[in-house]
């Protein structure tokens, strides 16, 4: 068999061309930087030099003074008419001195930390470079291979996240001023690639039809774990689930709370018993729609549409009757569709859903409250100034808490979703796309408290205030980003690759991991 088949090579040849890319631009970048640091490694040489010249210089000067001070103390001692303005004239040179070489070391340090700074600048630079190439080829192979538009402009708008990322610290690095109204765009961006990657799944699931979503998690409710019972965060659902709405628990197959429900909601009329609705539901519609078209003392009033779909009609008048309102069913309709007994919400629906009500609520909540905390982040920094590193009359520690419990439960609504819908979503390889939102969005807020840790708790004597340690801490997080964001970008083209959507695909997929599981379990 040919290897070199047109098919092998239709799938394989754009990630061959990409690794014939990444590695030629990584052997370039090798090569340019190697050049840049040799020709740095000259200059410093010579730069060290001239200062040490220059120390060697004010050296022997400070000892030639040393010398002519003990010949002039002796002459002090010896002659009783040394006068106070000669001594005096002694001590300025001294300090002269030693404020001289004050300032040429610290002329040195200035000269090292300009030239470190460069030598970052322009390999994150490379880097950025290098980000932009492998994203932008990969942006375009979904504009080419656009099979899925609903699910793959929200891939897009996830892939955008690592050049973003990359340029904002670039920049950042070259201008330090520039540096915190790019970190709040960088945030604004992570709240909204949440909000994306969220609704990507959805759309996976369910075509972004949310009760397709709610209905695949029904079907295996029995195997989802309980909602969350924090009163902050919880639905009308999960109260009805939980039995805060009729005093117990409610059980597997006990639906006349549905009726009950529908009833107060006008979508069933009221002559139908919450007894007869737990007993058989479809029958207990049927016999309210029937009930309903017989009777003539009804007319046609104000209409209601329910959740389902149906026109319900309301009577405000009293016609010979004890009731001030009356609902009828659809004048059309003398039994009720398929449709109407599949939305039946079921206490496994109403599970599902409230699961999925709490999973999408922990994620909004960090797409609201990030832009938040990133802008109280840059007013609290341009009017307070922390004192050390854990300052408490300061904003800047409550806003990092507050970022931490928002980032803490949008980890647990995603991973909640994730293990909810790993079934159905095991045909895309999901594991790997979570940590890839994660591992961006989550972990280079961590990345830069772990920096911090470390700068202020093992090297705070190494920076004059709390203000240059900051910007210390900025600098090498905007520089780890640089770099991080190529490993990501170039992940991406495998964990997102627009082949997943091709025609056809989905179905393969499903056979091959069949097979395997057969394999494994035969």
């Amino acid at each position: 068999m040919n290897w070199w088949s047109s098919e092998f090579a239709s799938r394989h040849l754009p990630t061959f061309l990409l690794f014939l890319l990444v590695l030629g631009s990584t052997i370039a970048t090798v090569l340019v930087f190697s050049s840049s640091i040799h020709s740095l490694r000259t200059s410093y040489q010579t730069d060290m030099s001239t200062v040490n010249n220059e120390l060697r210089t004010i050296q022997s000067q400070q000892s030639s003074y040393q010398q002519q001070i003990a010949t002039l103390t002796k002459l002090v001692t010896q002659s009783l008419n040394a006068t106070d303005e000669y001594i005096s004239n002694i001590t300025s040179t001294l300090n002269k001195t030693e404020t001289t070489i004050s300032q040429d070391m610290a002329t040195v340090h200035d000269i090292q930390d300009s030239q470190n700074t460069a030598m970052a600048v322009q390999f994150a630079g490379m880097f950025t470079i290098l980000v932009i190439l492998v994203s932008g080829y990969h942006l375009s192979q979904h504009i080419r291979h656009m099979h899925s538009p609903v699910v793959q402009r929200k891939i897009m708008a996830v892939l955008w996240m690592t050049p973003i990322y990359s340029v904002s610290s670039w920049v950042s690095l070259v201008s330090t001023s520039a540096e915190p109204y790019l970190a709040v765009i960088r945030e604004f961006y992570e709240s909204y690639t949440v909000y994306t990657f969220l609704s990507f799944l959805i759309s996976v699931l369910g075509r972004g039809d949310r009760w397709k979503v709610v209905e695949l998690l029904a079907g295996r409710a029995d195997r989802l774990p309980e909602p969350d019972r924090c009163r902050l965060i919880v639905c009308k659902k999960n109260r009805k689930l939980m039995g805060g709405g009729y005093g117990v628990p409610l059980q597997p197959n006990d639906l006349s709370f549905v009726v009950e429900e529908q009833q107060q909601s006008s979508s069933l009329p009221l002559s139908v018993s919450p007894a007869a609705a737990a007993a058989s539901p479809t029958a207990a519609l049927s016999a309210a729609s029937s009930s309903n078209n017989n009777n003539n003392n009804i007319e046609r009033g104000q209409s209601t549409t329910t959740p389902r779909g149906n026109d319900y009609s309301i009577n405000h008048n009293n016609n010979n009757n004890n009731n001030g309102a009356m609902i009828s069913a659809p004048a059309p309709r003398s039994s009720p569709t398929a449709e109407d007994i599949n939305h039946i919400p079921t206490p496994a629906r109403l599970k599902a859903e409230a699961i999925l009500d709490q999973c999408q609520m922990y994620a909004m909540q960090f797409v609201l409250l990030r832009p938040l905390t990133a802008i109280g982040w840059l007013v609290s920094n341009q009017l307070f100034v922390p004192d050390s590193f854990l300052d408490w009359t300061k904003p800047q520690i409550y806003i990092t808490i507050v970022t931490n419990g928002s980032i803490f439960f949008a980890f647990r609504g995603l991973v909640r979703f994730y293990h909810a819908t790993r079934e159905d979503l095991e045909w895309v390889n999901p594991w790997p796309k979570f940590l890839a939102i994660k591992g961006v969005v989550f972990m280079t807020f961590w990345q830069r408290m772990v920096i911090s840790l470390i700068v202020n708790l093992g090297y705070a004597d190494k920076f004059p205030t709390q203000e240059k340690a900051t910007e210390f801490i900025m600098q090498a997080q905007n520089f780890l980003i640089c770099l991080e964001m190529l490993f990501s970008a170039v992940a991406h083209c495998f964990i997102f690759s627009p082949d997943e959507w091709a025609p056809g695909y989905r179905e393969r997929e499903e056979a091959r991991q069949k097979m395997m599981n057969e394999r494994r379990h035969g």
